[in-house]
């Protein structure tokens, strides 16, 4: 009687083990193995472009190797004007407003560089532009003010409509804005 006792016991210990084994085999058979699968694709992913990058930059004459942990990333495009003297930036910014205004359409009637302005590390600069044209190119040229690198930012729109009635059709606009961009001050 008492092997019986004992038997039963070491019987479900046994069928618990079993049904733990076969769970741990779903489990590496499913999930984990799909994860490993993802991981692997990803890597192969990872090879075929680090070598097309390398084909791409043999193409281009760059013989450097890619870039590893120690070396730098590249710098992204810079936010700021750099380190020059202010008739420079200013300059910059008014060819910037210019090229803006011819891709958007919009004919500049003047363009007037406003004074700059020293704030936290940064030197404020801008010019104020009177331009002409209609809805579709003051929206594309606030919206490639808006995108430009170094960042720009326009400011103080007035708009002017020559429409002389209300049914009148959609005419050309007069408006005028004040567009600023920052440089960084000399270090000292």
């Amino acid at each position: 009687m008492t092997l019986a006792v004992l038997g039963r016991p070491l019987l479900s210990r046994i069928a618990a083990l079993a049904i733990l084994a076969a769970l741990i085999v779903l489990f590496c058979g499913g999930p984990l193995a799909a994860y490993c699968d993802l991981i692997a694709d990803n890597n192969d992913a990872l090879t075929v472009k680090s070598a097309m990058l390398q084909r791409y930059r043999a193409l281009a004459g760059d013989n450097s190797p890619s870039p590893g942990p120690s070396t730098p990333a590249p710098a992204v495009p810079a936010l700021l004007y750099p380190d020059m003297p202010e008739s420079q930036a200013s300059a910059l910014l008014q060819e910037t407003v210019k090229n803006a205004a011819a891709a958007a359409r919009a004919q500049v009637q003047g363009l007037q560089v406003l004074r700059g302005e020293a704030e936290g590390g940064a030197t404020k600069i801008g010019v104020r532009v009177r331009a002409s044209g209609d809805m579709a190119s003051l929206r594309s040229l606030i919206y490639a003010i808006e995108t430009a690198r170094p960042v720009l930012y326009p400011d103080n729109l007035q708009i002017q409509s020559h429409a002389t009635s209300p049914d009148a059709a959609p005419g050309a606009l007069d408006f005028q804005l004040e567009v600023s961009g920052f440089k960084t001050e000399p270090r000292s």
